[in-house]
């Protein structure tokens, strides 16, 4: 039971991941449109940069679950948030140090990301679980 838990939590977080990456592609489809092509793939990087560490977040975090487990939940939190953080910076800093970016288009893109994960709680809210409380 306990691992059906940690499958259902990591499906709920992969399946977040999986809406950030279609908004990542369509907010490039609307740059490259509209601006040019390096707008574009300037989103796709700002996108990229936060998709990533949150996909290595999710699978680490929910790996596992339940009271007898506490100790690699926590750890697992802890070592998904740690590792994200590192990746985000490290991203951010090869995008903005070595490509030759549109920052305008960059910055859209990620703070946009950033407040999909925000909001995510009002899209992915099962109705279900709360008739039974």
């Amino acid at each position: 039971m306990v691992d059906r838990l940690a499958k259902d939590s990591q499906k709920a977080g992969l399946k977040l991941v999986g809406f950030q990456l279609l908004l990542v592609l369509f907010i490039a489809l609307i740059l490259t449109v509209f601006s040019s092509t390096k707008s574009g793939y300037s989103g796709l990087a700002g996108g990229m940069t936060f998709i990533l560490p949150n996909l290595i977040f999710v699978l680490m975090t929910f790996a596992h679950a339940g009271a007898s487990k506490t100790q690699l939940v926590l750890r697992g939190f802890y070592g998904g948030e740690a590792v994200k953080l590192f990746l985000v910076v490290i991203l951010l800093s090869l995008f903005l140090k070595y490509g030759s970016l549109s920052l305008l288009a960059f910055y859209i893109s990620f703070v946009l990301l950033v407040i999909s994960q925000w909001l995510a709680p009002f899209f992915f809210y099962n109705n279900s679980r709360m008739k039974h409380v």
